[in-house]
């Protein structure tokens, strides 16, 4: 019996919500399909880009891992601190006054001590240490302080090769910057010497890590730690006024000035000038001459 209109238009209207039903469905079904894919893929960058800190074992030593796989070190470890100095120590010498003589010598360590009381002793002879230097130009080209040698025209520069070998040459002043308490001294040696880096002090920033070389008392090679306290500092030492000084609190005593300020990469970042104490001894203020006051001298003592 042929089926009529009435009932085939029901037929037609119910496939029809039936056909709707399954459209919603499917198209439900394929939008959580994506959202699922869109957040699966934001967690995996979001996984690469934040690679969780890695320690090394020592104190502060936290390695972070990039998505692109570089290391960007957190804050330097005893590692780096020690290659940091190893890669600058050779470059640090000793000055006296010139009495001894020069060649080689197996002279090591520092004044006379009694266990009960520094001797200050040697600090009153013409066998003292002056201060430190540090080597910038493998020719024989020294940087020291200028108040170190101002009155001693006749100096010695003690180079060290080794923990036990030592050589000893003469040296004299080829030009001085008085306004930044800065001297370049000049020795003649047989053979290339080791040379300092030097870094551009205008990066330095304060809290920076640095280490302190130099000789203080007589004891050479002496490496003290700190931080850069203020990288803008202006003192005033006698009637001169000197800007833009590095303070630390690193130690350096008497003998020490001179020497090197060094960052973690074993570059020169100053010269080891001075210190604030009621005593004449270290009490946690030092100064140091950015090494960029010292490019315009060198350049002109060296090139010039």
């Amino acid at each position: 019996m042929a089926e009529s209109k009435l009932e085939k238009l029901r037929k037609q209207k119910k496939y029809s919500k039936a056909n709707v039903v399954m459209i919603i469905l499917v198209a439900g079904f394929l939008v959580l399909i994506a959202c699922q894919l869109i957040f699966f893929g934001f967690e995996m960058r979001e996984r690469t880009q934040t690679t969780g800190t890695v320690q090394d074992g020592s104190s502060g030593g936290g390695i972070t891992l990039t998505a692109s796989g570089d290391i960007q070190l957190v804050s330097c470890s005893d590692d780096d601190l020690t290659d940091a100095v190893m890669a600058a120590k050779r470059a640090i010498v000793n000055i006296d006054i010139a009495a001894a003589d020069v060649g080689l010598s197996n002279r090591r360590g520092g004044p006379a001590l009694d266990f009960d009381m520094p001797s200050t002793a040697a600090l009153q002879t013409d066998e003292e240490t002056l201060g430190s230097g540090v080597i910038i130009d493998a020719r024989g080209y020294i940087l020291t302080c200028y108040h170190l040698i101002k009155d001693h025209p006749n100096l010695n520069v003690t180079v060290f090769s080794s923990t036990s070998v030592r050589q000893i040459y003469k040296a004299n002043v080829v030009d001085t910057d008085i306004a930044n308490d800065l001297a370049v001294l000049k020795m003649e040696s047989d053979r290339p010497l080791p040379v300092a880096k030097l870094a551009n002090s205008d990066m330095v920033k304060v809290t920076d890590t640095i280490l302190a070389i130099g000789s203080p008392f007589g004891f050479e090679h002496t490496v003290t730690e700190g931080i850069i306290s203020d990288n803008k500092r202006s003192i005033v030492i006698g009637n001169t006024v000197y800007t833009d000084m590095f303070q630390t609190d690193a130690a350096i005593n008497r003998g020490g000035a001179g020497g090197a300020l060094i960052n973690s990469e074993g570059e020169v970042i100053a010269i080891n000038t001075a210190i604030a104490s009621p005593s004449g001894y270290f009490s946690g203020v030092s100064f140091a001459i950015p090494i960029n006051k010292a490019r315009p001298l060198l350049l002109k003592a060296i090139d010039g």
